[in-house]
């Protein structure tokens, strides 16, 4: 097999640049109406596709099509993503424009960007997302942009190349994308996130949360007619600038980036436009060669229909992982309760919402597919399924047998009880009661007398331990959830 090094002879340029990052959060399920009524008197809208300002509002210079978002999903996930009101079941979208600009500097580089909205979209479950709708301003290089998405993307600095970022902001300096973000974009939502004081920082809310950075999605614009495979690749990475400025390849050699993008890059438009799909990065690349009435659907369509097929499917990634990591954490046997409702959650999940078509038209259903695949939702799904239902069939069985243990108990006290409750009299129990009377019993007498104290207690404690059980598992799951 030939290796070869990858070299960039020349920096690609670029027209024009806009990125959507999406950044998970879990929040309180009872609280979510106090939430939503929280964001409306923060300035903003819940999101409805019949009102045709908010076709405008959110997008800068992009008009979206609601025409288009409703013919493209099929119509039980139409009424998912779209409800009409806050207290429906669904992903409930709250939209506020911003429309302000800021700059990020990380070493010598320096980038302008406006965010033009903010999306907080509630979903079921307990997922939330916030959705930041970026355009990037006078940014000419390919690298320029990558790198920028790359740095705005992490959420907690840590390495060399990554340390030294600071984003500037409404005149505050920010050195941590999530502070930025949880602190100064959106702090309404701070308060009803969940958080396990076991872990550290925002990661309590979401401990199954992967990279500790936020997906991307982004359409760029070239002022090139083609791309080699070395910058596809590069995209499809968001591989930006060494900490010399150099523009950097997570990879060396080309034959392992041409086996790598095979699965991930959609040219059903090519030479036009081409989709690459990877685990945390969606990318939109428009060619040079393209009409001005081309591009202005390729933005729609990014903005739209590519934006909720993305959070619809990234809602059952996290959903999945958070049943995993759900029935790790559990104790089986004493969390009976709890496996019942996370075997109802799945039931629920899949008969609601986990759907394998989810678009009528052709496009959407490949980007669907693609989708499925490089999450392995499908995979997570029959896992999770699995595991919760072996884990329910385990505590059918300790149940069984403690049901068991139980019946014979009681039915052993039936027995006794029967034969000497119609055959043997004990005539002191009749009048006024002497303990010492006990000291004179015989032998038939001292059955009776256990049998009857024995079933009254066995009584008792039945009781109470009804009683417990209902309380604890109502204590238990009102903190689980």
């Amino acid at each position: 097999m030939h290796f070869t090094t990858p070299v960039l002879e020349e920096e690609t340029k670029i027209a024009n640049a806009w990125m959507t990052a999406m950044l998970p959060f879990s929040f309180m399920t009872k609280k979510e109406i106090a939430l939503s009524e929280e964001l409306l008197g923060n300035g903003y809208s819940f999101f409805n596709l019949n009102d045709k300002k908010q076709q405008s509002e959110f997008y800068g210079d992009i008009e979206l099509s609601s025409i288009a978002l409703k013919q493209n999903f099929l119509s039980y996930i139409e009424r998912r993503l779209f409800p009409k009101n806050i207290r429906d079941d669904g992903f409930q979208r709250f939209s506020k424009e911003i429309s302000k600009t800021g700059s990020l500097q990380i070493h010598d580089r320096h980038y302008l960007f406006t965010i033009l909205s903010i999306d907080i979209t509630l979903c079921p479950f307990g997922i939330g997302f916030v959705s930041i709708r970026v355009k990037l301003e006078d940014v000419n290089l390919f690298s320029d942009a990558l790198d920028f998405m790359h740095h705005f993307r992490i959420l907690e600095p840590k390495t060399n190349n990554q340390l030294g970022m600071e984003v500037q902001y409404d005149g505050e300096p920010f050195t941590c994308i999530h502070d930025f973000i949880m602190k100064h974009l959106c702090p309404e939502i701070q308060k009803y996130t969940v958080h396990d004081d076991r872990r550290d920082g925002y990661f309590g809310s979401l401990p199954y949360f992967e990279d500790e950075r936020m997906l991307v999605t982004n359409y760029i614009e070239l002022d090139e007619d083609q791309l080699p495979i070395e910058q596809l690749y590069r995209a499809s990475q968001l591989d930006g600038y060494t900490e010399e400025s150099v523009p950097f390849i997570s990879a060396a050699n080309t034959e392992h980036m041409e086996e790598y993008l095979k699965t991930r890059v959609n040219t059903r438009y090519m030479p036009k436009l081409c989709d690459i799909t990877t685990e945390h990065v969606q990318t939109t690349i428009v060619y040079r060669d393209t009409t001005e009435a081309f591009r202005e659907k390729a933005r729609v369509r990014f903005m739209g229909v590519h934006y909720y097929t993305i959070l619809l499917h990234y809602f059952y990634k996290l959903t999945l992982l958070e049943l995993s990591f759900r029935y790790c954490e559990l104790a089986w046997k004493k969390d009976e309760i709890y496996v019942e409702k996370l075997m109802q959650l799945i039931t629920m999940f899949s008969s609601k919402y986990y759907f394998q078509e989810v678009s009528s038209r052709s496009s959407s259903r490949e980007m669907s597919k693609r989708l499925r695949e490089i999450f392995k939702i499908d995979e997570l799904f029959s896992e999770v399924s699995k595991t919760l239902d072996a884990l329910y069939v385990n505590q059918q069985k300790a149940a069984d047998k403690r049901q068991n243990y139980l019946l014979f108990v009681l039915t052993m006290f039936t027995v006794v009880s029967g034969i000497y409750g119609m055959n043997l009299i004990i005539e002191e129990w009749d009048g006024n009661y002497k303990w010492s009377e006990i000291f004179h019993y015989n032998i038939y007498e001292w059955i009776c007398l256990i049998t009857a104290v024995g079933g009254i207690l066995m009584t008792f404690f039945l009781l109470l331990s009804t009683f417990y059980n209902y309380i604890r598992k109502r204590l238990q799951f009102w903190l689980k959830y």
